[in-house]
């Protein structure tokens, strides 16, 4: 909600938001405490005799402070009250007393933040005095569950509570589970001494869980408690965020790519695996909860970028699937995503593409690239990467023989200098040996299809043929044989040979020669292959 706005309900709703749930009580611990930072003496005053006695406290000794008189502090040890010399005292952290606290009152308004690859970043600011239940400590910060994610408050700003309940003033609504993301800056609510009263507010665009429905709010939970979110605060999830049916940019990708990772907190996350020639971000997606893992990635070759559509669409609709726990083509998205992982590269060649679609003014180097276009404006039939690279021929698989090189830079088929010359290339291999991808699809176009053969044979032939015949029913493509002699070079043909896992590449719609494959083919190549990948997910939990 925005902090400008007031809050205004009716009477009816007002009495049952503020009165039927109240505030449970906590004990804050208020005392100060400290530490002996050498051995020293404990002295106490007979009051009946006047004597003074002492004693010896070792290092270390925690005490509660009572009062300073001159250079010496009262202080109680042991249920005695007596005096050390304040030279030999230190201020403790209430968090030093009370280690095992498992609940914080902030001692500020502070801040809230979430753990991203580049570091925590604030999300929302807990108000202060507010009481939450916390999952443990690290480097420097108290956790709470947020969103179902570990959420981060500087210790420094908390201090414990023991022997308490938290605080309610929330009804518990219609159960339910649904996201919503922030449209502005959003009051979290409870009812507090009969008013509405934020405890927490959350940064715009940001993601919530909500639990549960209560008249004109949500509920989501916090810290262990929960709190009502206006209904009018929040946009809700639409399920579509890819258009497929246009041509799709690296711009729209990067933008579409971070938007569902915003939307699917928890079920999918981005990373950055490396840069293009240019410098663009190659990003990966993972999509699903599980320990296994299959890999699907697109856009190789740059006229090919209908397969980037292909796979956003998949990556779209999958997660939507997962929310609304949907089927798609008869897979269970998510009992398949809860225990299988997909992992998407979904454009392997941003500055290829970029040149199809933009022109050599998309180029850092422009005359560059039209040097090796040899000065042609048009890059429709392009291929490579932007210094004319094939990225498909780049891979350690038969590379010495690949047949057809051209020699140089080149709009296709050159080869490169060495294997892995490329960065693009380099960071999907270095990518792959991170992970144990139980199979792998690299689709492309054109020609409807499938090669899945790579010099393997015995049982892992069998295995790899018997899902290619699963593929080829589906897609209605045809499975290439296999061969005695391959050019080699690919990303399919080095995963094979070095993984021993099964590698696909799909060639999507019928063959338009040299050009990219015209939107039109869309819906068609959607068809054919939009469960693919939960195809290759289920093979995994046979």
């Amino acid at each position: 909600m925005n902090t400008g706005m007031k809050l205004v309900i009716g009477p009816l709703a007002l009495l049952f938001l503020l009165c039927c749930y109240t505030i449970s009580s906590a004990t804050t611990i208020e005392e100060r405490y400290m530490k002996t930072t050498a051995p020293t003496d404990f002295s106490q005053v007979n009051e009946a005799t006047g004597e003074t006695m002492t004693q010896p406290i070792p290092i270390d000794t925690i005490v509660r402070f009572l009062s300073i008189e001159n250079d010496r502090t009262q202080v109680e040890w042991n249920g005695q009250t007596g005096y050390i010399a304040s030279q030999f005292l230190q201020d403790m952290s209430l968090w030093d007393v009370h280690p095992n606290a498992n609940q914080l009152q902030t001692t500020t308004d502070s801040a809230l933040y979430k753990k991203t690859t580049g570091g925590y970043k604030k999300m929302a600011r807990v108000l202060s005095g507010e009481i939450l239940q916390t999952t443990g400590e690290e480097a420097g910060y108290m956790t709470i569950d947020f969103n179902d994610q570990p959420a981060y408050i500087a210790k420094s700003e908390t201090i414990p509570v023991i022997d308490g309940q938290l605080p309610g003033g929330v009804q518990p609504g219609f159960p339910m589970s649904k996201r919503g993301v922030t449209k502005y800056t959003t009051n979290l609510l409870y009812s507090k001494n009969g008013q509405l009263t934020p405890l927490a507010r959350v940064q715009s665009n940001e993601p919530l869980l909500f639990i549960a429905s209560y008249r004109d709010y949500f509920i989501t939970k916090i810290g262990g408690r929960t709190a009502y979110v206006n209904k009018k605060d929040v946009i809700l999830p639409s399920g579509n965020y890819v258009n497929p049916l246009k041509v799709y940019t690296y711009e729209q990708m990067t933008a579409d790519l971070k938007e569902i990772v915003q939307w699917y907190p928890g079920l999918a996350s981005l990373e950055v695996i490396g840069k293009s020639v240019d410098g663009r971000n190659l990003y990966a997606l993972k999509l699903g909860k599980g320990r296994e893992e299959v890999f699907i990635n697109a856009s190789h070759h740059a006229r090919e970028h209908i397969t980037t559509n292909v796979t956003m669409e998949m990556i779209d609709q999958y997660a939507y699937a997962y929310e609304t726990n949907k089927k798609i083509d008869g897979y269970a998205v998510k009992n398949l995503l809860d225990q299988v992982s997909i992992y998407f590269v979904p454009m392997v060649n941003p500055d290829g593409v970029s040149l199809v679609q933009k022109g050599a003014n998309s180029a850092k180097n422009p005359a560059a690239a039209l040097k090796v276009n040899r000065n042609q404006r048009s890059f429709a039939a392009w291929k490579a990467n932007v210094r004319g690279v094939d990225l498909n021929r780049q891979y350690p698989a038969g590379w010495p023989t690949i047949c057809c090189d051209p020699g140089k830079p080149h709009p296709q088929n050159y080869k490169g200098p060495k294997p892995l010359s490329e960065p693009e290339t380099k960071a999907l291999y270095d990518f792959t040996l991170k992970h144990r991808f139980k199979s792998s699809a690299a689709y492309h176009s054109s020609g409807q299809i499938i090669f899945w053969h790579f010099y393997q044979s015995g049982a892992q032939k069998t295995r790899d043929y018997n899902i290619a015949k699963k593929i080829t029913r589906k897609t209605g493509y045809q499975l290439v044989p296999p061969k005695k002699k391959y050019s080699g070079g690919g990303y399919t043909d080095w995963f094979i040979q070095s993984q021993k896992k099964p590698g696909f590449t799909i060639e999507v719609a019928p063959y338009v020669g040299h050009r990219p494959v015209p939107m039109t083919y869309f819906s068609r190549i959607w068809k054919q292959n939009h469960s693919i990948g939960l195809l290759l997910a289920n093979e995994r939990i046979k």
